[in-house]
């Protein structure tokens, strides 16, 4: 079967746990996505290893800082050359533009994706950090800052996901995707693997609903079969 397009992010109490789900799953998926937990466990280098062995590494640090600090925490990554890495899009033009300039000096694989607003985070939540602005504006800004500094792609909720699509040229990746319907969890602004690619994604990440399952690979191989003729797969 060809691979689904989506990130796991592993997210398991130990890199242990973290590496058998690759070494499961890496025929079946895209890539993997690493986040603080992981990465800052013991363990995290064998794992980022195996990753880079079969699968694209997604690390998801989520800088956001001023520009000298966040080339430096680029320069400390360099040995890793994470096929994808997240950054803000609100720490500003100049500090995408620095990040930019450095890999490709340095000549990096690294795509950049921005993080517009987290899935966490409802129209109540938004107002209340940055006005009453709407969040539709609030994303349009965030997109074209992304596209005028040309990273590569968005972190985006699978709802902004339409508004999004006129924005050409641009990855979208979104997170809080479930393959089939979950009782609702810490994120608001959650939608479903095939609405997600119906509505402009690129890829998706997978969670929970995937690392907690005891059966993944049978699930896995039961969503392509259900799914085969649908544009959700990569070669």
């Amino acid at each position: 079967m060809n691979k689904l397009k989506a990130f796991i992010a592993l997210d398991s109490d130990s890199n242990k746990k973290n590496l058998q789900i690759v070494k499961n799953l890496k025929r079946y998926v895209y890539g993997f996505k690493i986040g603080y937990r992981s990465f800052y466990k013991d363990g995290n280098k064998v794992l980022i290893k195996e990753i880079k062995k079969t699968s694209k590494l997604f690390l998801d640090l989520k800088m956001h800082d001023i520009p000298n600090t966040v080339v430096q925490g680029l320069s400390s990554l360099k040995i890793i050359n994470p096929d994808y890495l997240t950054l803000h899009i609100s720490g500003g033009r100049k500090m995408l533009e620095e990040t930019k300039k450095f890999i490709e000096k340095e000549k990096l694989k690294t795509k950049i994706l921005g993080v517009t607003l987290l899935t966490s985070l409802d129209d109540s939540d938004i107002n209340s950090m940055y006005g009453k602005i709407q969040t539709n504006e609030l994303l349009k800004n965030f997109a074209n800052l992304a596209k005028k500094t040309k990273i590569e792609g968005l972190i985006c909720s699978g709802k902004d996901l339409g508004f999004l699509k006129s924005f050409k040229g641009l990855l979208k990746v979104t997170p809080g995707v479930s393959l089939y319907e979950r009782k609702k969890d810490d994120q608001k602004r959650t939608i479903s693997a095939l609405e997600a690619f119906k509505n402009g994604a690129d890829f998706i990440v997978v969670g929970r609903e995937i690392i907690n399952d005891k059966n993944s690979v049978n699930t896995l191989k039961s969503y392509y079969e259900e799914n085969k003729n649908k544009n959700l797969w990569s070669t």
